[in-house]
C-alpha cells in the first residue's frame, strides 16, 4: 500500500505520472491517462476530472489496487484506492448518522455492530485480513449482548446476559479455567493461622 498510497507513492509522484501501461489498446491507453489527470487534479482538491474507476463494487477496485503485475498503472492504483476510499467513507457517515440515531431512541448500538458486521462480510477477503483476527466474533459478541448503554443492562435474546469477566473469558477458554483453578484452590485451600 505504501507503494499506491503512502510516503513512497509521493516520493516517485514524477516517475508515477510518465507511466504508460505497456499496451497499444486505446481504451487502456486513454484510462490511464484519464487516471494521472484524476490523481493530479485530486491532490490539488480539484474535483473537475472524473475518476476513471468511479462506481466499480469493492471487490473490483480492491482487484486494482492490489494488482503488482503491472496491468495497471501506479497511478490508475491510486485512482481505484481514492474511490475504494470515497466508498467506505460515505458508508460510515451513513452508518455513523444510524449509529446516533438508535442510540437516542433506544439507548442501544445493537443494529450499529450488525451494519458494521454485514459490511466486513462484504469486503474483500484481502481487505478483511487487515482487519484483528476476532473482528468478526467481537462484533457478534456486542450484537449478542445486546447492551442498553443508557441502562446498563445487557438485554441479549434467547440468552442470559453475562458477567464482564465472563464475556471477556468467553474468548479465551483457557485463562477462564486458569481464573477457575485459582478460584477453587483459594476456597478449598486449609486456613493457616499463627499462633499469637
Amino acid at each position: 500500500m505504501n507503494h499506491v498510497v503512502g510516503d513512497s507513492y509521493y516520493a516517485n509522484k514524477t516517475l508515477h505520472d510518465s507511466e504508460i501501461p505497456n499496451t497499444s489498446d486505446p481504451e487502456l491507453l486513454s484510462r490511464a491517462k484519464q487516471a494521472t489527470a484524476f490523481v493530479n487534479d485530486a491532490s490539488r482538491g480539484g474535483h473537475s476530472i472524473k475518476n476513471p474507476f468511479s462506481g466499480l463494487s469493492r471487490e473490483q477496485l480492491s482487484n486494482i489496487i492490489y494488482d503488482e503485475s503491472g496491468t495497471y498503472t501506479v497511478n490508475e492504483r491510486h485512482a481505484a484506492w481514492r474511490e475504494s476510499y470515497d466508498q467506505e467513507e460515505a458508508w460510515r457517515e451513513k452508518v455513523a448518522a444510524q449509529a446516533m440515531a438508535e442510540y437516542n431512541s433506544t439507548g442501544k448500538l445493537t443494529n450499529f455492530f450488525s451494519s458494521v458486521l454485514d459490511h466486513f462480510k462484504e469486503l474483500p477477503a484481502i481487505e478483511q485480513a487487515q482487519y484483528p483476527k476476532d473482528y468478526a466474533s467481537d462484533l457478534q459478541s456486542k450484537i449478542d449482548l445486546d447492551f442498553n448503554y443508557r441502562t446498563h443492562q445487557a438485554e441479549g435474546r434467547g440468552k442470559d446476559p453475562m458477567s464482564l469477566i465472563e464475556m471477556l473469558f468467553e474468548q479465551s477458554p483457557q485463562q477462564a479455567n486458569e481464573l477457575h483453578q485459582k478460584s477453587e484452590n483459594t476456597t478449598n485451600s486449609p486456613t493457616v493461622r499463627s499462633n499469637p
